[in-house]
């Protein structure tokens, strides 16, 4: 079992791991899934590092608590779930920072209805915020069941989270939506389950969209064709007051926390969020391309998202 690497060195670094010790089940995908008692428990981790993840130049410590949370829940989301507990490992450089942190995962875990069962705390340099989460799902969605046909679908807008850190970076006023998008994202868990009754495959948008389109067309042996790019208004007024196109942003901007998801394109039930585009078959590479205005296809490039290896 091999992870194809599309986006630096990640995927290099899991397949290094997977080749050496024993695995169960499948890898690759945003929660495991163990079958016990009758369910599919999902289970999943994340690790936040101070100055990898977030800055204290822009966030309180209780945002970085909610952040943390909120992203790790979100893989419970990517998988059409529902969150039940989280275990939480704090490393810090002083302790009486805890408090102001926990306040933060305290509001995430009240919204969402998620209780804490464990954890451990450390002493470390920097501040180093580490989440397992448990749920489970009646119809665990994979990112391996996308067919071609189908239409593909993101929840909602995306390139908000990195509109905010770049005005917060830049000290740009009046783009409050978007810095709040970037310091207080929120897991989907209000849809996951809706839409995992009519979903083939899904993903949540954490590296940026064409990153997770990849994800989706290498797990699923197809190729995308994107005919649309939703941009929010406040990302359009970004972009225009700075020059940077708003498409490439909501295109590979990360940490969005939305979810990208397939369905039959038949299906009846309502498009929760924008039809993008649809799944077509591969030709051998597993591509995803732009549909121009003149009905040709560009490859879009997916690598120049968020990448955790250098």
């Amino acid at each position: 079992m091999t992870l194809p690497n599309i986006l630096g060195k990640e995927f290099d670094c899991i397949n290094k791991i997977i080749a050496v010790l024993p695995v169960g089940g499948r890898i690759g995908d945003d929660c495991a899934v163990i079958k016990w008692g009758g369910k599919n428990l999902l289970l999943s981790v994340d690790t936040f590092v101070e100055n990898v993840h977030f800055d204290l130049k822009y966030f309180k410590l209780n945002e970085v608590g909610e952040k943390c949370c909120e992203a790790s829940l979100s893989d419970i989301a990517a998988m059409g779930g529902k969150a039940s507990y989280v275990t939480l490992s704090l490393s810090v450089p002083d302790h009486k920072i805890i408090g102001a942190i926990i306040q933060g995962v305290k509001h995430s875990l009240v919204k969402h209805n998620v209780k804490l069962i464990g954890g451990d705390t450390t002493f470390s340099r920097s501040i180093v915020v580490s989440f397992t989460v448990i749920g489970e799902s009646k119809r665990p969605i994979y990112r391996s069941g996308a067919k071609p046909g189908d239409s593909v679908v993101v929840s909602s807008f995306t390139g908000l989270s990195y509109g905010g850190f770049y005005a917060l970076k830049k000290k740009i006023k009046g783009f409050k939506k978007l810095e709040t998008k970037h310091k207080l994202p929120s897991a989907r868990l209000d849809i996951a389950e809706k839409i995992s009754k009519v979903a083939t495959s899904m993903i949540d948008i954490s590296d940026g969209l064409v990153s997770e389109l990849y994800h989706i067309a290498y797990a699923s042996n197809v190729s995308i064709v994107v005919d649309k790019i939703p941009v929010d208004p406040e990302l359009k007024r970004l972009g225009e007051a700075t020059g940077i196109d708003s498409r490439t942003m909501a295109c590979y901007g990360g940490e969005d926390f939305e979810l990208l998801y397939t369905r039959p394109s038949k299906a009846k039930s309502k498009v929760l969020g924008h039809s993008i585009g649809k799944v077509i078959r591969s030709s051998g590479a597993n591509l995803v391309y732009l549909k121009n205005a003149d009905g040709s296809l560009s490859v879009l490039p997916g690598n120049v998202g968020f990448k955790h290896f250098k």
